[in-house]
């Protein structure tokens, strides 16, 4: 179904099992806590929530200290949010790997030029002869 790489390790998670689904609340308590009234975060406690669900998610295959270790810190809130939504909605088909975004290419900026040749070669390429 999907996979995580952590530390150049590859987990593949084949299934939600109903564990997962039996200890989503406290990482559900989590998300609806942060939107209804940020101020009462607790960071360590609250990311420890959701790691653990996170790590539950994926068979146990991993600990929370190596998920802490090695998921990029810009996205493991984000991710984890993905995973819940996705389980919530039961729609994991839509989990493909994680962290997200490691697969795809960086896309080549254009430049100015690269824009004007391209138009440029646009409109030569639709004359008539």
């Amino acid at each position: 179904m999907f996979t995580v790489k952590l530390n150049d390790k590859v987990y593949r998670i084949e299934k939600v099992t109903a564990r997962t689904l039996r200890e989503v609340g406290s990482a559900q308590a989590v998300f609806k806590r942060w939107t209804e009234s940020p101020e009462t975060v607790d960071m360590k406690k609250d990311m420890d929530s959701l790691v653990n669900w996170f790590c539950i998610l994926c068979g146990n295959q991993f600990t929370s200290d190596e998920l802490y270790d090695n998921y990029p810190g810009d996205k493991i809130i984000t991710d984890i949010g993905l995973a819940l939504a996705a389980v919530n909605a039961q729609a994991t088909e839509v989990l493909k790997e994680f962290p997200s975004g490691e697969s795809k290419k960086k896309v080549q900026s254009r430049t100015w030029f690269t824009r004007f040749i391209g138009l440029f070669s646009k409109k030569v390429g639709s004359r008539k002869k």
